[in-house]
């Protein structure tokens, strides 16, 4: 089984994911922004976002995507957490885990609480508030995307998925 989990940042995708993982018998969690962060010399920013941006994160996304798939298919249980928009991890998810039980989750909290919840984290070495234009631009995203085949949570106690 993959757990995939998106949503804006701050909504809890990493926390939720490392629960779950833990939870399961043989559990992986690949948070793909620690695995762009690999990158030690020419690392593009997230913010503002550039054209060398989007191409670390489509490497970083095909990385993350066959791992899964490698972990998967030796039996591991595995939760990927990542924030794009949802098209882009259809496309992949098509692309990549073709017979594979995916369960696709997207974490979408209020956006007040969820603006709240990034200024309050402290598992960031920069100042969360320079996130505070992506949060409303991505939560506004996913807000009006279509979500089929997407399970949709507003609220979230760290955790949850695994009980």
């Amino acid at each position: 089984m993959i757990l995939l989990l998106t949503g804006p940042p701050g909504a809890g995708k990493t926390t939720e994911a490392a629960a779950w993982a833990a939870a399961q018998t043989l559990g992986l969690h690949l948070p793909v922004d620690d695995m762009r962060l690999w990158v030690k010399g020419g690392l593009a920013d997230s913010v503002p976002w550039t054209d060398e941006s989007e191409r670390q994160f489509q490497m970083t996304e095909r990385a993350a995507w066959t791992a899964a798939r490698i972990y998967a298919e030796a039996g591991c249980a595995v939760a990927v957490d990542h924030c794009r928009n949802l098209p882009r991890l259809n496309a992949l998810c098509e692309e990549h885990w073709q017979g594979l039980a995916v369960r696709r989750v997207l974490l979408l909290p209020d956006l007040e609480e969820n603006l709240r919840r990034n200024r309050e984290r402290t598992n960031k070495d920069f100042d969360p508030a320079i996130l505070e234009e992506t949060i409303r631009a991505v939560h506004a995203g996913h807000s009006a995307a279509d979500q089929h085949g997407w399970e949709v949570f507003s609220t979230v106690e760290p955790g949850f998925l695994s009980r």
